[in-house]
């Protein structure tokens, strides 16, 4: 059908499979290799050379690099050339006259069977027709010169099956395109209390992208196993478009919540706290509280003092705290419950204790947007549908020819399915069975 040989090798079944395995094996090393993670943790992970390559084919976020879309729209110029190059075949089987043949010369057919007769002709013709109305139900009759042909013509439209599992490739390919493209998956970090209308992807450099509405954490609960293993964690939110309320729900562990296409699911959590300390400096004292990534500064003693980190050791909250005076580089320390540390700072000695902590829990969502997931969905639905008819639909066709002879009549069946050939022998042996009784009945 091409003539130009770009067209040829664009329409080649060595390309479709060159392209398949490109794809698997892409979606394999989407699969293996860790997706969204920051460039330098596969620097540190991989290697100098593993991390280059990585960096320069887009790795680390597989499904949205340049040259998987090129794979994809190739594929799909591939699939369409191909189902144009078979087409013209597909409408000649369709459009061919199945009646066009000579009924003396069905025998030669692959799947046939001759039978002979001393009924008549005018006795046996209306006793085939019962028993084809009966096994066939709805045929054809043609009479012609010296007898007649019945004709069943049985998913002559399966032949165009094969175009309806190419349509919904094109259309699954065409909706991952759409979600490479303009889809996107980053993340949110929120402490009780915050919002944001921002979400974090990770590419090249980390860029936020609006959300156009906000959403707030307004509880994040969590339950322990009793080996202190986290249990069940799950996020109350609230989103708000242009300041007014438009959905509060639960986000669980396999339970994500979708607004507006985007998807947010609960994908871990971080542990911070609002620390109460002590300070004490000769006979002045002062109880500061601080809370997560804050400061909080003694005047009267000229000191800043920030948290940095909070855990639990040996079942006692402990803080890491830097202590500093104004205008002093900082010095960071770690500071148990129960357990004062004495900090030397130029000029008297600072004693610090930490009086109380309380642990503020943030939940780490993912987010996700694929505008293509429709498309997709309704290619998956249009390839099972095809799929299934290419199955159990295949064309089948009988041609039962009753020709008139010197001692009775014959009977010549034939069938023909490019599919379907056992199920159509099968029918050919039991419409033999049933015609032949004619003769002892």
């Amino acid at each position: 059908m091409f003539k130009n040989p770009i067209m040829r090798f664009l329409s080649s079944i060595k390309l479709a499979i060159f392209l398949l395995l490109s794809l698997a094996a892409t979606s394999i090393i989407g699969t293996i290799l860790p997706q969204g993670q920051p460039l330098p943790f596969y620097f540190q992970r991989y290697g100098e050379t593993l991390g280059q390559i990585i960096k320069f084919l887009h790795l680390y976020d597989t499904y949205h690099s340049w040259w998987y879309v090129a794979l994809l729209s190739l594929f799909s110029i591939n699939l369409t050339l191909c189902s144009l190059k078979r087409l013209p075949f597909s409408l000649e089987l369709f459009r061919r006259d199945p009646l066009a043949v000579d009924p003396k010369k069905l025998i030669r057919m692959p799947i046939s069977k001759e039978l002979k007769l001393k009924i008549p002709f005018q006795e046996l013709d209306p006793k085939i027709e019962k028993v084809l109305s009966k096994k066939l139900r709805r045929f054809e009759r043609v009479s012609f010169e010296d007898g007649v042909l019945f004709l069943k013509d049985r998913f002559r439209w399966s032949y165009f099956s094969v175009y309806v599992v190419h349509f919904s490739l094109l259309i699954i390919i065409l909706g991952a395109i759409i979600g490479a493209i303009w889809g996107f998956r980053g993340e949110i970090t929120l402490m009780e209390g915050e919002s944001t209308d921002q979400v974090l992807v990770r590419s090249k450099k980390h860029r936020s992208i609006p959300l156009n509405f906000t959403i707030r954490c307004d509880k994040f609960y969590i339950d322990f196993y009793p080996n202190g293993m986290p249990k069940e964690y799950r996020s109350e939110i609230t989103i708000f478009e242009d300041g007014k309320e438009v959905l509060k729900g639960a986000i669980r562990v396999n339970a994500p919540l979708t607004y507006k296409r985007i998807t947010f699911y609960q994908a871990t959590y971080n542990t911070f706290a609002k620390i109460k300390l002590r300070l004490l400096q000769g006979p002045r004292q002062k109880d500061i509280e601080i809370g997560p990534f804050s400061q909080a500064i003694w005047e009267d003693a000229k000191l800043r003092v920030g948290l940095l980190d909070f855990r639990q050791a040996h079942g006692l909250p402990a803080a890491r705290v830097w202590l500093a005076k104004v205008g002093e580089p900082p010095l960071a320390f770690w500071v148990l419950k129960g357990h004062p540390r004495r900090i030397e700072l130029k000029g008297e000695p600072v004693i610090v204790i930490l009086e109380d902590a309380v642990p503020i829990y943030a939940t780490g969502l993912q987010v996700k947007k694929d505008p293509g997931v429709p498309l997709v969905w309704l290619g998956f639905s249009l390839l099972i549908l095809g799929i299934f008819t290419a199955l159990f639909f295949a064309h089948q066709r009988y041609w039962i020819a009753v020709l008139p002879s010197e001692k009775g009549s014959r009977v010549i069946l034939a069938g023909f399915s490019p599919k379907a050939r056992q199920k159509v022998k099968q029918t050919i042996d039991e419409l033999a069975v049933e015609i032949e009784r004619f003769e002892s009945s």
